[in-house]
């Protein structure tokens, strides 16, 4: 499998532009080109600052329990390129990528000027449309939603799971500004599931929803969900569903779950479909999400999370302390510059006893010394290495400690090339 696309680019030439470039154009010419694949697939289309993945993974797991060969584009890599294209969890093979490069190359890829994004892009609506054939794709909006490469088609479904302070360099420092690139993923007519709760950004979505008659759900409106003791609880009008179970942990993976219940109901209506209380329940036990809370070494504890943002390092501050209360918590972190970054170091220090910040080999990546002068922590210490500044945490354990490494996916796609 293939780490980068530079790994892809020894195997067969093509060009690519390695830069966030917002816009449509350019992948829209392409995808004419190879005969807009993009309009040959039934997609529901899955944006957010957080909880798209996980959300993604829920419905996807669910979906796969239906018996249908659903495929899934998610961003970043968890470890390969190849494992953001999986079709019913099976990724897409070197060789499958290499036969859509050549493609790609005879209608003109290297004239296109697409960005590295634009071309995964294209090779999802190719792959899922035209070699695999599946009977719906989940795709995960890259950055925003309004300009992403991922919003050229009219999906069956929406969802939005939340608007939260992200990519404040690209999308607007506003939440209302925010919100408005999410809400770009809303199409005429295309139902839309939201589990956005603030006044401001939920406006934003309504007005868009309203302006393209699309119908919306709103969590706490048109669905609940309540979490006690573990299990999940679900209601709409029509149906009330008690002592779900789901696989991810944190309280916050109860909301991204009833998220992809909704999902799932709307689309068993679509197809006419019957709705399967079994299927839902093994679907919501068997989804798997990396780099989410995940525990990949047991004793003592080490655990990748990608919070990278201000809500999400919330949600893993708060799970950190229901699950990890009594042990010392070493934390090994590394973001991006366009983060809120003193916010998400200033909440961390509130469950760390140590802090070791890094960097890692990314355009965006902060500097660990810049990141280090922000942290008021006492116990910190900084490493430009990532490697070594790794090594050094886990030095650190001993049988009441646990490592909590944090703050960029893109990071943790790097972590996990070393420890799974």
């Amino acid at each position: 499998m293939f780490l980068s696309f530079k790994d892809l680019q020894e195997k067969v030439n093509f060009t690519i532009k390695n830069e966030i470039n917002l816009g449509l154009d350019r992948i829209v010419q392409f995808l004419e080109k190879v005969g807009s694949p993009q309009n040959q697939i039934k997609v529901v289309h899955i944006g957010g600052t957080n909880g798209k993945g996980s959300t993604l993974r829920f419905l996807e797991s669910v979906l796969i329990e239906s018996g249908l060969a659903v495929g899934v584009f998610h961003s970043p890599a968890y470890r390969f390129i190849n494992d953001q294209l999986a079709v019913n969890g099976t990724y897409i093979t070197d060789e499958e990528m290499v036969e859509i490069i050549h493609v790609f190359n005879e209608h003109g890829l290297a004239e296109a000027g697409l960005t590295e994004f634009e071309l995964q892009t294209a090779m999802a609506f190719y792959y899922f449309a035209t070699i695999k054939k599946v009977d719906i794709a989940l795709l995960e909006v890259g950055l925003g939603g309004r300009e992403d490469s991922t919003n050229v088609m009219t999906p069956i479904l929406s969802i939005i799971t939340n608007v939260g302070h992200d990519h404040i360099g690209f999308l607007g420092t506003s939440v209302e500004e925010i919100a408005h690139h999410k809400a770009g993923i809303i199409k005429r007519r295309v139902p839309v599931i939201s589990g956005e709760q603030k006044p401001d950004a939920k406006e934003v979505i309504q007005k868009e929803a309203l302006m393209k008659e699309s119908p919306v759900y709103f969590m706490e409106e048109e669905f609940s969900y309540g979490m006690e003791k573990g299990k999940l609880s679900f209601r709409t009008v029509q149906i009330n569903l008690e002592e779900l179970e789901i696989s991810l942990q944190g309280e916050h993976q109860a909301a991204n779950a009833s998220l992809a219940i909704m999902a799932y109901i709307l689309l068993m209506d679509n197809w006419a479909m019957e709705f399967d209380e079994q299927v839902l329940k093994a679907g919501l036990m068997k989804a798997e999400h990396p780099g989410r809370f995940e525990l990949v070494q047991k004793n003592p504890p080490i655990i990748l999370d990608g919070a990278h943002n201000e809500e999400a390092v919330d949600a893993l501050v708060n799970t950190i302390k229901i699950n990890f209360s009594n042990k010392r918590v070493v934390v090994l972190f590394s973001a991006l510059k366009d983060k809120p970054i003193e916010l998400m170091v200033r909440k961390l220090e509130n469950i760390a006893d140590e802090i070791i910040f890094t960097t890692f080999n990314f355009p965006r990546a902060a500097r660990a010394e810049d990141v280090f002068q922000v942290s008021k922590l006492q116990k910190k210490e900084f490493e430009e290495d990532w490697k070594t500044a790794l090594q050094t945490a886990i030095s650190r354990l001993d049988d009441n400690s646990v490592l909590l490494i944090t703050g960029s996916l893109y990071f943790i796609s790097d972590i996990r090339t070393i420890l799974t």
